[in-house]
C-alpha cells in the first residue's frame, strides 16, 4: 500500500473529523461531506432516524453517529462474521442498534454469494440457490415491513450499500416513499449499465424521481488507473422535495 493512499487516507479522516464538529456554515464548501450537507439542509431541524442498509463493519454507522449525535441508527448487516464484528465494533455506541437482516423486495430466506472482502458480498448473482461454502443463507425484509414492527414512523437518511441491490431495497419501501417518509437517500451508483454489482445511477434517479426525490450532488468518487484518469464509481445523494420546498 503506498504513502500516498496513507497520506490521502489520513488527510480524508481528518477532514471528515472537523467537518462533524463544525456549526453549519455557508462558507463550508458543497460536496465535500454529505453529512455536513445534510446538516445544512435541515437548518436546526433534527435527524432522529438512519437505515444503513449493508453496514458492513459498521464503517459508516460509526461515522454518522459522529455527525447527527442523537440519532438512532439501523446497521443492517445479514452475514454471520460480518455481523458480529459490526456488533463488536459499535459496542460504545448505544445509539447504533445492529440489525442482522437484508433489505429487499419482500420478506424471504435467500444465499447471499461471499467474496473475500466483505465489503463487496452480494446478493445480486445469488438466483441459484444452492449452498457452497461462498455462500450463506441469510433472512430479508422489507423496508416498510421493519418499520410496521419496529413502529418507526419516518426515516430521516437511508443509506444504501449493498452492490447492486439498492433498487430491490426500494420496491420494498413503496409505503414509505409514496407517504414522504424518507428525506435523504444516499447510495452507491454508477454509469456502467453492463455491471449488475453497481446500481446504474440512470436507473434510481428515475425511479425516486417518481417518488419526489431530487439528485443533490454526488460524493466521494472512486477512479482507477495508474493515474487514476478512469471513473469507477460514487455515491448519490437524493433530497426530499419536501424539505426543497420547505426550505
Amino acid at each position: 500500500m503506498s504513502w500516498k493512499y496513507q497520506v490521502g487516507k489520513t488527510m480524508n479522516r481528518s477532514a471528515r473529523f472537523v467537518a462533524a464538529r463544525m456549526p453549519v456554515s455557508r462558507n463550508f464548501p458543497r460536496g465535500k461531506s454529505y453529512a455536513y450537507d445534510i446538516r445544512r439542509y435541515l437548518k436546526d431541524k433534527p435527524i432522529q432516524t438512519i437505515f444503513d442498509a449493508g453496514a458492513n463493519v459498521g464503517q459508516t454507522s460509526l461515522f454518522l453517529s459522529e455527525h447527527f449525535l442523537n440519532a438512532e441508527i439501523f446497521a443492517f448487516e445479514p452475514v454471520k462474521e460480518t455481523y458480529e464484528t459490526l456488533v463488536k465494533n459499535t459496542l460504545k455506541k448505544p445509539n447504533i442498534r445492529p440489525v442482522q437482516l437484508a433489505l429487499g423486495d419482500r420478506e424471504e430466506e435467500k444465499l447471499i454469494e461471499l467474496r473475500a472482502f466483505s465489503e463487496v458480498n452480494t446478493l445480486v448473482n445469488s438466483s441459484s440457490q444452492v449452498t457452497s461454502e461462498n455462500t450463506e443463507m441469510v433472512k430479508a425484509t422489507t423496508l416498510d415491513q421493519f418499520c410496521q414492527q419496529h413502529q418507526i414512523e419516518r426515516i430521516n437518511l437511508l443509506k444504501m450499500d449493498v452492490q447492486g441491490y439498492e433498487l430491490k431495497i426500494l420496491q420494498g419501501a413503496k409505503c414509505f416513499l409514496e407517504n414522504s417518509l424518507v428525506d435523504f437517500i444516499y447510495s452507491e451508483v454508477d454509469f456502467n449499465k453492463t455491471n449488475p454489482e453497481c446500481q446504474d445511477f440512470d436507473e434510481i434517479n428515475t425511479f425516486l424521481s417518481n417518488y419526489g426525490f431530487h439528485f443533490s450532488r454526488f460524493y466521494e468518487v472512486w477512479c482507477w488507473g495508474e493515474d487514476k484518469q478512469y471513473f469507477g464509481f460514487c455515491n448519490a445523494l437524493f433530497v426530499n422535495q419536501r424539505l426543497i420546498e420547505s426550505a
